[in-house]
């Protein structure tokens, strides 16, 4: 299983419905369900807050965020392209808090956003099929 302890993530900016108002902040997972459909997500101020997967935001894959902004490379503004390609070489080789920092990077117009971000609930879903095996092959998976 991923480790989603300490992975960073964005609440959606455009969550209709936050209790915690945290819509666009940026903070860290502290906790998850055991069934991975509510996460506990820590802030700076240490305060802390329950969303589910599909509110929360996460970087793309290096390699999926670099096809899909060569891909759209002749609609794309330069400031915007240049942006996403630190993220991506931050995706590449950074380390865990310059990783973070590309979140930030990543947040600060809906453009990047678009294109450097996926829902967590999607990222779950890509890993889900090589969860099972493993804990198939672990004996747990039965």
């Amino acid at each position: 299983m991923e480790n989603l302890i300490g992975k960073p993530v964005l609440v959606h900016p455009m969550l209709t419905t936050d209790p915690a108002d945290r819509q666009g902040h940026q903070g860290t997972i502290s906790h998850v369900s055991y069934d991975r459909e509510v996460i506990e997500v820590s802030f700076s101020d240490a305060s802390r807050s329950l969303y589910a997967t599909d509110a929360l935001l996460v970087l793309k894959p290096h390699n999926e965020l670099y096809r899909d902004m060569m891909g759209a490379l002749q609609q794309m503004e330069a400031q915007d392209f240049k942006t996403l390609l630190r993220i991506s070489m931050i995706l590449e080789n950074g380390t865990p808090r310059q990783q973070q920092d590309a979140l930030g990077m990543a947040a600060a117009n809906e453009q990047t956003l678009r294109f450097a971000t996926m829902p967590l609930s999607s990222r779950l879903e890509l890993t889900l099929p090589q969860d099972r095996d493993v804990m198939w092959e672990k004996g747990l998976g039965r």
